[in-house]
């Protein structure tokens, strides 16, 4: 509904007609609201004669092409064979069911983890304690499939999948999926299809499992796993699968636990350099527009417009610019409507970024050709306000 009322009022609004201009200097601008005369939007009366032409072309949408520019990211690959733990660790079982997993174990008596069976047999139980146990990635393929390991699992390579269940699957409370559901979708995806004789700790309390409800929940999972899962890797900040196989897997059950991977380093914010390449900006009124937002083609007078939508309160405005580096150059400019509303400084002469306010638009991140993610805006200390 609100979609299609956005597109009526889209109709309604390109047939404005005439618009009022009141002359508002840059600093002043910062505290005007979208006001109107006569049914139109008075802009802020900054666009010169001549400054910005309409060709034929300028109501065509232009795109940049991203081979000019690339905005600056922060590479972060994961090490997916970093265990961050020593090859062996020993382990006590403290109980079984665990807190939100089929066991809660601790790692040379430090800190105590969830973790699930990584195979169906044989078990594993708080008598098996003080074992050592081979700490691997589950993405060790030279160890799990043709290595030392390689005799372990069934079907090791549905590792991936298992770490996508890891990453993307919600056993919190008020999720429909439980630690048991997630379970029994591992043992499918690693074993194979199995008859569901091990229940009594697929739940806090045993017997609590219903197979005809709880069967069925994780084989959605597993279905879910198999539509997505295949090649899954973990980005950083995600889940990596770590597997600790004891030293007589014929006889003690190897078992699953999770590694947190570093987040992505935090990308470092500098002043506006160069000129603006990026900018998105924040609709700060409570009503739904048509907006439009043009550049000059190559530093011209020529118009190239580089958004037009319906906007409502809070929607953002993503614009990248279209010259041949990438860049707006000198401004943005802003219409309402069919009315020029006001325009934007890009060429970094103003150290423009999160924070700055043009009338009701506010700036929320951006880009510099030259310095990357932009800082947050600092205000001249002889700002003045326009009351």
């Amino acid at each position: 509904m609100r979609k299609l009322s956005k597109l009526i009022l889209l109709s309604v609004l390109i047939g404005f007609t005439s618009c009022q201009d009141e002359s508002i200097d840059e600093s002043q601008n910062q505290q005007v609201e979208l006001n109107f005369r006569d049914g139109n939007v008075v802009s802020d009366g900054l666009l010169e004669k001549d400054e910005l032409v309409f060709t034929d072309k300028s109501e065509l949408l232009s795109v940049r092409n991203e081979e000019f520019i690339q905005k600056s990211v922060v590479a972060c690959t994961p090490d997916l064979l970093e265990t961050g733990y020593d090859p062996t660790v020993n382990i006590e079982v403290i109980s079984k069911p665990g807190t939100n997993g089929y066991f809660d174990v601790s790692l040379d008596g430090g800190d105590i983890v969830q973790a699930y069976c990584s195979d169906r047999l044989p078990s594993l139980s708080a008598e098996d304690d003080f074992l050592d146990f081979s700490v691997i990635s589950s993405y060790d393929d030279a160890i799990l499939a043709g290595g030392t390991f390689e005799n372990v699992y069934t079907n090791p390579q549905n590792f991936d999948k298992v770490n996508w269940i890891l990453n993307n699957i919600d056993i919190s409370d008020e999720s429909v999926y439980t630690y048991g559901h997630v379970q029994y979708a591992i043992w499918k995806l690693i074993e194979g299809p199995f008859y569901n004789d091990f229940t009594d700790y697929l739940t806090p309390t045993p017997g609590d499992w219903v197979n005809y409800i709880d069967d069925a929940l994780g084989d959605d999972i597993y279905d879910l796993a198999v539509a997505n899962g295949e090649g899954y890797t973990p980005s950083c900040g995600e889940k990596l699968g770590l597997l600790l196989i004891p030293a007589n897997p014929d006889d003690v059950q190897s078992i699953l636990i999770t590694k947190d991977l570093p987040a992505a380093p935090v990308e470092e914010c500098d002043d506006c350099l160069g000129k603006v390449t990026d900018l998105t900006l924040k609709w700060d009124w409570h009503n739904d527009y048509r907006v439009r937002v043009y550049q000059r083609y190559e530093n011209t007078c020529y118009a190239v417009k580089v958004f037009d939508s319906v906007v409502g309160l809070n929607d953002e405005i993503a614009v990248s610019g279209v010259n041949s580096n990438g860049t707006f150059g000198k401004y943005l400019y802003v219409y309402v409507g069919n009315c020029y509303y006001t325009k934007i400084k890009t060429n970094c002469n103003l150290n423009i970024g999160p924070g700055y306010k043009r009338g009701v638009l506010e700036v929320v991140e951006g880009q510099s050709s030259l310095g990357g993610e932009l800082c947050d805006y600092v205000p001249p200390h002889n700002y003045c306000y326009w009351w």
